[in-house]
């Protein structure tokens, strides 16, 4: 068993955080489908509708937090192509400050209406992430000669980002009463959440349990880089799951997955698309492809060979990381592309 220090107390004590401690329930469905017990870390329930809740709503807060008491409330910048740009507008303005996000060319219509709902003020330009984020600084360098106060939040690569995303492992051990998974399954882009995850294992002297770290083909920087033995860019995204579309992910990412506790799978979008279309179905949520990549463990048979000797008594817990560019009309469409869910005999 762990011990919890007053982490978790704080945690829910300080007023206006950006993100709450979301729900761990038991899927009967994925448990069938894989004999042992899973669990699912809802983050997709999320103010923003994904675990980006967290470390993006750690960095805003924590930047809010510097600023000297009579400073003017900051505006915060973010490049995203979606899920980080609408949870720094959603932090922001839990934080009574606002958000201006660059999006590349590409990012759906869906993305950009969401992201303007929320009250973030959306600009359109490059045709890749990368693009983009050269844009927003280039912009806020000249915003900032005309006196307005800025900050950068950056969606993946920041220490507080990953801090706050750690917090969902402290949430793991409060709800599993201090006694950790069997294993972890979680997705993987740019590697904010995985840095998070890694980092909150350590930090609770848990490295030794397994994460399973999903990307699928076509985005799967991580396992590009770790087959090649150094960090590398992928030459273009070609997956659906476009919210793991980082063709490189952070160098903490890449040092952090050489642990021996790290299993790195690739899966088809095939069986992602599949995953979110039974997930809808079966749990009654909606998810991105990106994250029915991880679900896709479960479904698909991945898990117990990955995780060897897995018992009906086990543990697994798969974040749910959720994802807001998707919709029923999507869903029926990876159904018509990639058939139904293959369901085992029960």
């Amino acid at each position: 068993m762990i011990k919890l220090d007053d982490e978790y107390k704080y945690s829910q004590e300080v007023p206006k955080l950006p993100w709450f401690h979301s729900p761990l329930i038991e899927s009967k469905c994925l448990s069938e489908a894989t004999g042992c017990t899973v669990l699912l870390k809802l983050d997709l329930h999320q103010p923003s509708g994904s675990f980006k809740s967290r470390g993006v709503g750690n960095f805003c807060l924590k930047a809010l937090q510097s600023l000297a008491p009579s400073s003017p409330l900051p505006h915060f910048y973010i490049s995203s192509g979606g899920n980080a740009g609408l949870a720094a507008v959603v932090a922001a303005r839990s934080l009574g400050c606002s958000c201006t996000v660059v999006v590349p060319l590409l990012t759906t219509p869906l993305m950009i209406n969401k992201i303007r709902k929320a009250g973030g003020e959306v600009v359109q330009q490059g045709e890749s992430w990368a693009e983009a984020d050269e844009y927003l600084r280039e912009m806020m360098k000249k915003e900032a000669r005309d006196g307005a106060v800025g900050v950068y939040c950056p969606p993946f690569d920041h220490p507080d980002v990953w801090e706050g995303n750690s917090t969902l492992i402290t949430e793991l051990l409060h709800d599993l009463s201090g006694a950790p998974p069997a294993a972890i399954i979680a997705s993987v882009g740019g590697g904010g959440l995985f840095c998070g995850l890694q980092l909150g294992l350590q930090k609770h002297s848990l490295s030794h349990v397994p994460l399973i770290a999903v990307e699928t083909q076509g985005a799967a920087s991580l396992n590009t880089s770790l087959v090649a033995g150094a960090n590398t860019a992928l030459p273009a995204i070609t997956s659906i799951a476009i919210s793991l579309g980082a063709r490189k992910v952070a160098d903490k990412c890449f040092e952090l997955a050489q642990r021996e506790n790290v299993r790195s799978i690739v899966l088809e979008d095939a069986q992602a698309a599949r995953a979110c279309v039974r997930f809808a179905e079966e749990e009654r949520c909606m998810v991105e492809a990106a994250c029915g990549a991880s679900l896709a463990v479960c479904y698909e048979g991945v898990l117990r060979k990955v995780v060897k000797g897995l018992s009906k008594e086990d543990t697994v817990v798969v974040v749910v990381c959720g994802g807001s560019n998707i919709s029923l009309e999507m869903l029926e469409g990876y159904r018509k592309t990639y058939g139904d869910p293959i369901k085992s005999e029960s």
